[in-house]
């Protein structure tokens, strides 16, 4: 039997960005997967002559050759992985009421500049808000980076990371100011209009977080890769970057084993990793990376000698899910310019007050919101000449589904699902109902089924003042403190998202390498 430095469970992008950077410090990396592809939420399925995208409607922080940013520099310089981009020339078209009563129909476009213009011409006086608002947007990203560059160089004693912090002091104090305060209080510190800031709330649903409360930064970097760098989408759904991260560890020598489960990490009798048992048989290894969320990889998946500190128990049950999904997918016997669709993204929120977004998310009753993204605005072949690919999704902020009699599933997704057409072809003007020629529906229900998620949540842990992103990455060590084990993906420290869970992934692989490197110096 090959020997394996360290077993990856599960094949979602923060696993394979895990294996592949472990790969390319020289380590032999086993991935299991369940399923009979790779990828998790990144992954398509056909439908008919149509193939659909799981569920990314488009990548943070890509950039392009020669000015990649974060998630650029790791999937195409670090991984070297052969992946051809399609970027979105605007931010997002949204149609709503602010919380003033104004009825707005908004276009951002990219570009620092122009969406500032932008933003102005809807929302007079917005201009200046919208510059100062950037330059903060900019200095958090960089110190973003900076603290990327430099978070395993040196640790304190209690584990957390160490950075210089004269540096800060001298090249981010702005950011210093920001750090942990809210989004929308920063905003309003600097001026920002109330219509303006209820129209950058737009983005709450990228994150699934109440912007009253949600750190700054984090929506701040967010937006401005958005506007610096564009929206990406790769060729061929994102099942290529799986499919390509797949083929990249297989060729350093790895492995990949589909449609084998793992069904416990065992210990020996002091609790030291030992390998993991599947539904083919034991491996033996001393490192275990498992793409999965902490509360399902402590409820079942170790073996009981595996001690589990109170710390991270209680640290586990007092976090919440973040969002849960339905995705709506058509496939239209209609080009979009036949339709008449002109926006790669339009969200429909009806009202574009986030805290009451985030109120009426709390119910299936409630389904007056959705995003539509239609691929082919910004991919033109990315299905049949005369089709195109629409893709409505709708929020939830709780458990709506669990409270759904399993009779009713069928019925309950199908109304959900004609309230979300109604109401984008309400808003957009458009009627796309007559050509629709495929349709699946993925409800909370799906997603738990496939990916084995709590509650079916694709972005992992709810983020908040005491467990932002910030706070989470200076004490990732403590946050990690199974000797050989360790999660990642989604509810990772830098949160949910594809580029965050590749971040993640990386980050994990970080820690992976240091305790087998500390172990090795001192002979353990």
């Amino acid at each position: 039997m090959k020997n394996y430095d360290v077993i990856v469970i599960g094949s979602g992008i923060g696993g394979l960005s895990s294996a592949l950077a472990l790969s390319n410090a020289g380590k032999t990396v086993l991935v299991l997967e369940q399923h009979n592809l790779p990828g998790g939420c990144s992954s398509s399925f056909v439908r008919g002559r149509f193939e659909f995208d799981a569920s990314l409607h488009e990548l943070c922080g890509v950039g392009s050759p020669g000015k990649w940013g974060y998630s650029g520099q790791l999937l195409m310089e670090e991984y070297k992985l052969p992946y051809q981009w399609f970027y979105a020339n605007d931010l997002y078209r949204v149609i709503a009421y602010a919380r003033s009563g104004n009825h707005y129909d908004v276009t951002l476009p990219c570009g620092v500049e122009e969406c500032s213009k932008r933003m102005d011409e809807y929302v007079p006086g917005s201009y200046k808000p919208m510059k100062e608002f950037f330059s903060l947007a900019k200095e958090c990203y960089d110190a973003s980076q900076y603290f990327d560059r430099h978070m395993w160089e040196k640790k304190k004693g209690n584990g957390d990371v160490a950075i210089k912090a004269s540096t800060f002091i001298k090249y981010f104090f702005r950011y210093l100011m920001v750090a942990e305060r809210p989004f929308n209080e920063v905003l309003r510190r600097i001026k920002m209009p109330e219509d303006a800031i209820d129209i950058l709330n737009t983005y709450w649903v990228y994150l699934g977080a109440d912007l009253d409360e949600f750190s700054f930064v984090s929506m701040a970097v967010m937006i401005y890769c958005y506007v610096e760098m564009k929206p990406a989408i790769p060729r061929h759904t994102s099942h290529c970057i799986s499919v390509e991260a797949v083929d990249r560890l297989r060729e350093k020598g790895s492995d990949v084993f589909h449609n084998v489960r793992a069904t416990k990490v065992v210990s020996d009798e002091k609790g030291k990793i030992q390998g993991v048992e599947t539904t083919i048989g034991f491996f033996p290894c001393h490192q275990v990376i498992a793409n999965i969320n902490p509360a399902t990889a402590y409820g079942g998946l170790l073996d009981k000698r595996i001690k589990i500190p109170k710390r991270e128990r209680k640290k586990v049950n007092a976090i919440n899910f973040s969002t849960r999904f339905v995705n709506v997918y058509l496939g239209l016997n209609r080009s979009c310019e036949e339709l008449g669709i002109k926006d790669y993204t339009v969200f429909c929120p009806g009202s574009l007050d986030s805290s009451s977004n985030i109120e009426s998310s709390l119910s299936i009753d409630s389904i007056d919101r959705c995003t539509a993204v239609c691929y082919n605005v910004i991919y033109p072949d990315c299905s049949p000449k005369g089709t195109c690919i629409l893709t409505l999704t709708i929020p939830f902020t709780d458990d709506a589904w669990a409270s759904v009699n399993p009779r009713d599933y069928v019925k309950t997704k199908e109304a959900v699902t004609r309230k979300a057409i109604k109401n984008y072809e309400h808003q957009v003007g458009i009627s796309v109902s007559p050509y629709i020629e495929e349709i699946e529906i993925a409800t909370p229900w799906t997603f738990a089924h496939y990916l084995g998620t709590p509650q079916g949540t694709v972005y992992g842990n709810s983020s908040n003042k005491w467990n932002s992103m910030g706070t989470q990455l200076l004490g990732i060590r403590r946050d990690q403190p199974i000797k050989g084990f360790k999660t990642t993906g989604a509810s990772g420290a830098r949160g949910d998202g594809y580029s965050q869970s590749f971040a993640s992934g990386k980050d994990i692989a970080n820690l992976t390498l240091e305790e087998m490197e500390g172990r090795k110096r001192h002979g353990k």
